[in-house]
C-alpha cells in the first residue's frame, strides 16, 4: 500500500499545528495547592503594600516559565503542608515571572543571577535576604527562621 504525498502533508500540518498550540500556552505557576505555600500573582507594589499593613515580611517567587528548575520546587517543596503552614502564617507570599514587567523591575534593583530565586523582605520593604536557586524543604524552613 502506497502513502499519498497529500496524506503525509495532511499529518505533518497537524502535527505542526499542535505543537505550536502547545509553545504558546503560557506556563502559570501552581500558585495554590490545598497544604503548601499560597502564592499571590500580584505585582511587588501590591505585595510590599499588602505586607507593610499587615505588618508582615514578604516572601517572593521569581520564577519563569522555561525554567524545569522551579517548576521542580513548585511540586516538590512549595507544596508541602510544613512549608504551607510556616510561610502561610508568617509572611505574605507572591509568585512574579522574572520575564514579567515586575521581573523586568527587580532585576534592574537586585542582581538575579539564576531562577528560582527567593526574597524575603521586612515588613518595612527592605531586603532582609535573597536566596538563589532550588531550595529544599529543609532550606525553606531554615530561610524562614531568619526573617523577622
Amino acid at each position: 500500500m502506497k502513502i499519498k504525498p497529500k496524506y503525509i502533508l495532511m499529518i505533518v500540518a497537524l502535527i505542526g499545528i499542535v505543537l505550536f498550540g502547545a509553545c504558546r500556552t503560557k506556563y502559570k505557576p501552581m500558585l495554590n495547592s490545598d497544604s503548601g505555600v499560597q502564592l499571590k500573582s500580584i505585582s511587588i507594589i501590591q505585595a510590599q503594600t499588602e505586607a507593610r499593613s499587615a505588618g508582615k515580611p514578604l516572601f517572593v517567587f521569581i520564577h519563569a516559565s522555561w525554567c524545569p528548575t522551579c517548576k521542580k520546587m513548585e511540586h516538590e517543596v512549595l507544596v508541602e503542608k510544613q512549608v504551607g503552614d510556616t510561610y502561610n502564617s508568617k509572611f505574605i507570599n507572591a509568585a512574579i515571572d522574572i520575564d514579567s514587567e515586575d521581573g523586568k523591575k527587580l532585576k534592574e534593583l537586585y542582581p538575579i543571577r539564576a531562577t528560582p530565586t527567593l526574597f524575603f523582605f521586612k515588613a518595612d520593604g527592605t531586603l532582609a535576604k535573597k536566596w538563589e536557586g532550588y531550595a529544599t524543604l529543609e532550606k525553606l524552613v531554615s530561610l524562614s527562621a531568619e526573617i523577622n
